[in-house]
């Protein structure tokens, strides 16, 4: 470092140590209470561990009282081992004279490990043998990297030697190269050309094979592509039409199992599909066609408008159903978000593409559900890779969400660095290691804009392919991936540039809209928001326009009839469906009046109506009397053979009231046992 940068540095850090240690030692409002992540020690149980102090090379178990601290593991190699001197069970009893209290304790480690880094690189430990020992001091030193400037990981010193650590220790030969291409991707992802060796090599490597596996066509396919693109090395071409075939030959029904056969159709309710490993298969192959492999045209156009569906619905869901409404989403949502990148840069209308719509709505999942970190299915680490590197490509739509994100959530990439500069994810289960803790450095490159899924221009080696203008649904359907808040009855939209992490991710949304005594204008308020798993939590899960709390019929039964037609007669295709899925969430049977049964039949009729629309419409239905439905069953008999299985399984819910009935079941029953002649989805 030469003279003027230790300068600068210096005078940043100053600044940098002194809030990092103010905030940890009293805590502010923004981190106290209950915890702003879902996920914070519990200082009601006895033992609990931060398994990884960062660059520091030491995991810590957590005691009661909250928070003794004892050591419970020293990483070999690190700069804690350097020391000798720590040994498991030590009771630690300050860090930089420090004790965990008043905020989430991971955070306030988190902000030890900034404030050493942009310092001078020292952490001091008192530790004990053991409760009421005399304590010694241990120094252990750490790497300085400097201050995160206001804009990192752009434009910041600290976040560039992040990366050229992690690209450094990817050359070494011990390195762990990160799962199915994930350490390749980042390699290519720094836009560095002495990353591009290494990552040659890799992708020769990868050519050589032809998976079967959903997880390696799309986690080891993407870098292959994004390689190409980049090179135009004509040696990995076959590679990429075997790929190509071997995805093919697995797709069925727009999707993909985990293994390379069907498997299970009942595994996880997905009908055998395992979105998990299937979506970025999407992406691969999307980036295939860019460069010119042979994709099939109905192939690509089947999995394409499958996966299309699931944006701004909900959760892309763990296989073939409709989409999840909760805010834990295990990345999957994240991983949507690149497989609409990857269209929005195939087809020719690009930025003005429904799938860069849907790209952004998708990506802005990773802000409301953030709070909900490390769950999900075998753990919840996958999401966090998927969660940071998604919200990366908001920095400039949305940069107040994406600073909020980053900023809140930077305590966690600290302790999920190590010391030889490689990442685990911090917590994240089975996850927590570095073979996929290479796929959370990509937080620290996506905004470097150097894939084509991350917003790189097209490569002279760049093929365009047009894609249907809307591959599902109707124009009414396109509002779902507005990353806006919908319009209210007077015209007006509420202004989200200034939501905060606090304030406005899900676990500070739950909070608020769970007390009590709520009035209509906050739930109006959260039932026009942009995500989805708000809207339904306003509407359905908890206070709900149709009652007061405990659901859509609360505790006093209090009713909200003039609000739910209200949002029912929204133009806003979304807010629709909040009210409708209000409405069916209802099981008094108080909210389903005659007036409410004739505008879903109303939206039902209409061919413009929104798809999504239609499924609440239709399942709405089947809950009503069978002297409703009667007239109507021709008109719900036709949607047995739509094209969407959604709307086939809910017109045999709207259905059900009259299957028996005297003036109905010679037409239904042959109608329904057509469906179940002809149809190949399980979960219809």
């Amino acid at each position: 470092m030469n003279a003027s940068r230790s300068i600068t540095v210096t005078s940043i850090s100053s600044v940098t140590i002194m809030l990092a240690c103010a905030a940890a030692s009293a805590g502010e409002s923004f981190y106290r209470g209950p915890g702003l992540f879902s996920t914070r020690p519990d200082e009601a149980k006895s033992v609990q561990s931060v398994d990884r102090l960062g660059p520091i090379g030491l995991g810590i178990e957590l005691h009661q009282p909250a928070f003794v601290m004892k050591v419970k593991n020293v990483e070999d190699g690190s700069p804690a081992a350097a020391t000798g001197k720590f040994k498991v069970g030590q009771i630690i009893e300050t860090i930089n004279g420090q004790k965990l209290k008043d905020i989430d304790p991971r955070i306030q480690l988190g902000r030890i490990v900034t404030a050493a880094e942009a310092f001078d690189g020292v952490i001091k430990f008192m530790v004990a043998d053991k409760l009421g020992a005399e304590a010694t001091e241990v120094v252990v030193k750490i790497p300085v990297l400097g201050a995160y400037s206001d804009t990192w990981p752009i434009r910041c010193d600290k976040s560039d030697r992040i990366v050229r650590r992690f690209a450094d220790y990817l050359a070494k030969p011990s390195a762990d190269k990160g799962f199915c291409g994930l350490g390749t991707l980042f390699l290519l992802s720094t836009g560095e050309a002495r990353d591009l060796a290494l990552a040659k090599k890799w992708i020769y490597e990868a050519a050589g094979n032809t998976p079967s596996y959903s997880w390696h066509l799309g986690y080891g396919g993407i870098p292959l592509c994004e390689y190409y693109l980049r090179t135009g090395d004509r040696v990995v071409l076959p590679a990429i039409q075997r790929w190509v075939d071997s995805a093919v030959r697995r797709e069925y029904l727009g999707g993909w199992s985990q293994r390379g056969g069907v498997g299970s159709v009942t595994y996880g309710g997905g009908g055998g599909h395992l979105n998990a490993g299937g979506t970025a298969v999407v992406t691969f192959l999307m980036l295939a066609k860019e460069c010119g492999a042979k994709v099939p045209d109905h192939t690509l156009h089947r999995v394409l408008r499958h996966f299309y569906r699931y944006v701004g619905k909900g959760n892309n869901p763990y296989g073939d159903g409709r989409p999840e409404g909760s805010f834990v989403d295990n990345g999957k949502n994240g991983n949507l978000a690149f497989a609409m990148a990857a269209a929005a840069s195939l087809t020719p209308e690009g930025e003005e593409s429904v799938y860069a719509r849907a790209r952004d709505s998708a990506a802005m999942s990773s802000f409301y559900t953030s709070t909900y970190m490390l769950h999900g299915h075998t753990g919840g680490g996958i999401g966090e890779i998927w969660r940071s590197a998604a919200m990366g490509l908001m920095r400039e739509k949305k940069p107040t969400h994406y600073r909020e994100f980053m900023n809140a959530r930077q305590w966690h990439y600290e302790l999920s660095r190590r010391y030889d500069g490689s990442f685990c994810i911090l917590g994240g289960a089975r996850y927590d290691n570095t073979n996929w803790g290479a796929g959370y450095a990509l937080t620290y490159t996506i905004p470097r804009k150097t894939l084509r899924i991350t917003g790189a221009p097209p490569s002279k080696f760049s093929k365009k392919y047009k894609l249907p203008d809307r591959p599902w649904g109707t124009k009414a359907d396109d509002a779902f991936n507005s990353i806006e808040a919908a319009t209210d009855k007077n015209g007006k939209r509420q202004d989200l540039s200034r939501e905060t992490f606090a304030s406005g991710s899900g676990k500070s949304v739950v909070e608020r809209l769970t007390p009590t005594g709520l009035g209509d204008e906050l739930i109006r308020r959260y039932a026009h928001h942009p995500d989805p798993a708000v809207r339904l939590l306003a509407t359905v899960k908890t206070v709900g326009i149709t009652g007061k709390y405990m659901g859509i019929v609360g505790a006093d039964d209090r009713m909200r009839p003039e609000l739910l037609l209200e949002l029912l007669r929204s133009k806003d295709a979304r807010i629709r469906r909040a009210a409708l899925d209000a409405c069916r969430a209802d099981k008094s049977g108080k909210a389903l009046t005659p007036k409410l049964f004739e505008m879903a039949i109303g939206m039902i009729k209409n061919p413009a109506e929104s798809w999504w629309v239609k499924d609440a419409a239709l399942n709405l239905v089947g809950q009503a009397q069978a002297d409703w439905v009667a007239p109507h069953a021709d008109l719900l008999i036709g949607y047995l053979a739509h094209e969407e299985w959604w709307l086939q399984n809910a017109a045999l819910t709207a259905l059900a009231p009259v299957v028996a009935d005297e003036r109905c079941y010679r037409k239904v029953l042959p109608a329904m046992g057509e469906l179940l002649r002809t149809c190949q989805r399980y979960n219809v």
